[in-house]
């Protein structure tokens, strides 16, 4: 997306607009490979190996983005293309050859850094080297000569959140979950769906008309829906069943507002109404819950008869 449109002669920031509106409702959080790796290509086609200019682009992409490492990611390909000759030198010479920190956020570092930067690049670069050696390359003066390959172009990997549904159990199916990242990205912002053993969390992408669990089913003589419905503390989702066209439960699945464990509730519903009936069921995700903070659903232990 990014080079097509460079190429069709867009500008920078038409691209930063292009890559929020189009991957920030798909991976809404900050720190996300998607658009972060998008607003990192940009800056470095438009950067035209400029460092400063490079890292700018990066800085001002964008108001909810992983900025510092956006800029941190771009700057850096532009220095490995060019080496120490393209760090600007005023920056350099501010640092003072030295990292020093006893902590980083609530991490204790033991011992503390108090190192060399310059050191820990040359440590840096003979690892590099040998890795290099090792593979090919070869030292020609004060130059290292490393053969050239045709590039390959790997095939997307293509994944559907619904295909957790393979893993967790085939016989439903998953609509409209959303991608969401990091539990949240920032607390209140957002879930996300992903399978953790057999605990399928979900999160809608569509927060009006919700996300969906589909099964259609040859029900038995004695017919049950049972499964956990699960929520994060101080989080809200509200469960609605139907089978056929009929609704059969509306609940609301509420965890307690202070911090602690998941909270479960078993879902029993005798389905003695529908026995031997060809039925369409299905389980609802709603979040647009009022007054309340919307939150993942968890679901476990699903059985229907």
């Amino acid at each position: 997306m990014v080079i097509s449109m460079a190429e069709a002669g867009k500008k920078p920031e038409e691209i930063f607009q292009a890559i929020n509106e189009r991957w920030g409702i798909e991976y809404p959080a900050t720190n996300n490979a998607v658009v972060n790796g998008g607003i990192v290509a940009t800056s470095v086609w438009f950067g035209n190996g400029d460092f400063k200019t490079t890292e700018n682009l990066a800085f001002t992409a964008a108001d909810f983005a992983d900025t510092d490492c956006n800029a941190a990611n771009s700057a850096s390909v532009v220095a490995a293309m060019h080496g120490m000759s393209a760090l600007p030198a005023a920056e350099v010479t501010a640092l003072k050859d030295r990292i020093r920190g006893d902590s980083m956020g609530p991490l204790q570092l033991t011992p503390p850094v108090d190192e060399s930067i310059s050191s820990l690049a040359q440590r840096t670069a003979v690892i590099g080297e040998k890795i290099l050696l090792a593979h090919g390359a070869r030292v020609v003066g004060e130059n290292l000569v490393i053969p050239t390959e045709r590039p390959i172009t790997q095939a997307a990997e293509l994944f559907k959140l619904s295909d957790f549904t393979k893993w967790w159990n085939p016989d439903w199916t998953l609509e409209r979950a959303g991608f969401g990242g990091a539990g949240g990205g920032l607390k209140g912002i957002r879930g996300d769906t992903y399978l953790d053993g057999d605990i399928l969390s979900i999160f809608p992408r569509d927060e009006v008309r919700g996300a969906l669990l589909r099964r259609q089913v040859a029900l038995s003589d004695n017919p049950s829906l049972n499964f956990d419905a699960g929520v994060d503390a101080g989080r809200a989702w509200h469960l609605v069943v139907y089978v056929n066209n009929d609704k059969v439960l509306d609940r609301l699945i509420e965890g307690e507002p202070k911090e602690g464990d998941r909270h479960w509730e078993h879902i029993h519903l005798d389905l003695t109404t529908y026995r031997r009936q060809s039925a369409v069921v299905r389980l609802y995700d709603f979040i647009l819950v009022p007054n309340l903070q919307a939150g993942n659903s968890y679901w476990r232990h699903i059985e229907l008869q």
